[in-house]
């Protein structure tokens, strides 16, 4: 067969070649070029990193006629046939294939004989950790005192398995996945210098689903390659792959995060016709997720696996959100992703999460909870309008705020009125609108005229008789009644007169006084507005009311 793969093709020559492993080449470039090489290494790591290919670089540079070199040249007859794999001196070794002691057995014997042609004879062991117990222990005595032209390199995705007596005798070097970016620009180079029109976009996406592996994104190079030739679209890419697309992914996040099931079980379906396993549906909401919350908490540096463009979209997406929705959203995916992969059913159970997630209750920071009944709580005694309300999102909280913070600041008229607002103005004759008015120009002023008991309009006066004396003080204080003034002349187009009158006494002289005075202070308590927010978000309830201790 006269095609190469790109694998093969494109395969690091030179230790400048190998990708993101900086530290094993430099140490490797720096042992050649001193002399100090060991007489055994064991390189270790992920699948298609470039152990194996580090391991034939590194004999090339000590078998290299002008080596010992850490640069070797890749054009002596040595360089070429190390690198097409037909040297007599290096001796690669399957060992999943050859695990019996007897395979050990023939490397021991032959280890005695010179080289034929080159400076070393080294032997590659593949995939080491296959290795049966008893070839293991035959290899240790030739592994840790083996004859000075020969060097082992064994490479293993599993180190935990080589036994401790072997990793004793080896100098260890821990090879570690490719990032996506660097992944993504070797494909760019290989693709330009195969002529190859890909969009930047598909190369990302190569590059996410070869998790880490130069050699697997090359493969999956290779069958776009195969399908559509030097023209790559990334729809086609998409399909082929089996990659959800990011545009339904986005789609099915903003459904959550707008609390609306209807968008992400469409989403879905859109998905399943397109041929996308539920469960990498899970998968790959689930690491949305978890980019929002590191994007959130930790910044973009931290998010290595994605574009700029896509941490920008994804930051734009989850921006209203807290860190600690964000936190509840990805623990309920995190479960249900894992039910998802147990389950006989996944498509079901999987809308079943969806609809979860975007009906669950936003979660509010304790300390916002604190700040707003602060604030809540000194509005009430200064008689203002709270600017934090408990029963509201915090996003539309902090909106709020900002936008009164940008509000000019007006010096208010003499009288104490407040500037007039746009609502609408209620009808004179009713009393019920007139309170309404008045309570939506100031909560609290409105609260205590609907706890008063008893409240009439003769003529150009407004009565208010009070049964709470804390009330009826409030309401006697000038600036009180000029504010209440102003509102009742909005109302009515005309100029009130206000009485206030203190009906306390009355109900105490009444049989059973006392108790009925107690029945009405609880009953004002409970309907206190900052309790009753309180409860509503605490979920607690009154157990008792008692009076408060004279000093």
């Amino acid at each position: 067969m006269s095609y190469l793969v790109l694998a093969r093709k494109w395969r690091p020559q030179t230790f400048e070649d190998i990708v993101s492993q900086e530290f094993v080449t430099l140490s490797l470039k720096n042992a050649v070029s001193t002399g100090k090489t060991a007489h055994a290494f064991i390189f270790s790591g992920p699948r298609g990193v470039g152990k194996t290919s580090t391991a034939r670089i590194l004999a090339k540079a000590l078998n290299c006629r002008s080596g010992p070199t850490p640069e070797p040249c890749s054009e002596c007859v040595f360089c070429k046939e190390i690198a097409e794999g037909k040297s007599l001196d290096v001796i690669e070794i399957d060992a999943a294939s050859h695990t019996g002691v007897n395979d050990v057995r023939e490397i021991i014997e032959n280890v005695k004989y010179l080289p034929a042609s080159g400076k070393y004879k080294i032997y590659i062991i593949d995939e080491a950790h296959m290795l049966s117990q008893s070839a293991f222990n035959a290899l240790l005595k030739t592994l840790e005192e083996p004859p000075p032209h020969v060097l082992f390199i064994l490479a293993t995705t599993e180190a935990h398995k080589i036994p401790v007596t072997i990793l004793s005798r080896c100098q260890r070097y821990e090879f570690k996945k490719v990032p996506v970016e660097k992944i993504k620009e070797s494909l760019a180079s290989i693709t330009g210098k195969e002529k190859i029109r890909v969009a930047e976009e598909t190369l990302y996406t190569v590059a996410q689903e070869a998790d880490g592996s130069m050699r697997d994104a090359l493969s999956l190079m290779d069958q776009l390659l195969a399908t559509f030739g030097s023209e790559i679209a990334h729809d086609d890419a998409i399909r082929i792959l089996g990659v959800l697309d990011r545009t339904l992914l986005r789609s099915a996040v903003a459904g959550i995060l707008d609390k609306n099931p209807k968008d992400c079980i469409e989403t879905l379906n859109r998905a399943t016709e397109k041929g996308i396993n539920p469960k990498r549906f899970a998968e790959d909401l689930l690491r949305t997720f978890r980019y929002a919350l590191l994007l959130k908490t930790c910044g973009k540096e931290t998010v290595t696996e994605l574009s700029d463009e896509d941490k920008d979209e994804i930051a734009g997406i989850t921006s209203g959100e807290s860190v600690e929705t964000l936190e509840s959203l990805f623990n309920l995916m995190l479960e249900g992703a894992e039910s998802i992969h147990r389950s006989f059913y996944p498509q079901m159970a999987l809308e079943f999460i969806l609809i979860k997630l975007s009906t669950l209750e936003r979660t509010v920071p304790i300390e916002s909870i604190i700040k707003r009944l602060e604030s809540l709580s000194g509005s009430i005694k200064t008689g203002e309008e709270p600017r934090a309300r408990l029963d509201e999102p915090r996003v539309d909280y902090q909106k709020r705020q900002a936008a009164a913070d940008e509000k000019p600041v007006k010096t208010p008229p003499a009288s104490g009125v407040e500037a007039p607002v746009n609502k609408p103005k209620p009808e004179p004759g009713d009393l019920g609108s007139v309170l309404k008015f008045i309570k939506s120009r100031n909560a609290i002023m409105g609260t205590r005229l609907e706890q008063a008991k008893n409240i009439s309009v003769e003529g150009d006066s407004f009565s208010i008789i009070f049964s709470n004396h804390l009330h009826t003080s409030h309401f006697r204080k000038s600036e009180t009644q000029a504010e209440l003034r102003g509102y009742l002349k909005e109302c009515y187009s005309r100029d009130m007169g206000i009485e206030i009158a203190d009906d306390t006494r009355a109900e105490a002289n009444e049989p059973g006084g006392g108790k009925n005075d107690k029945s009405e202070n609880k009953k004002k308590i409970q309907n206190d507005p900052a309790l009753k927010e309180a409860i509503e978000i605490f979920g607690g309830r009154v157990v008792s009311v008692k009076p408060k201790q004279k000093e």
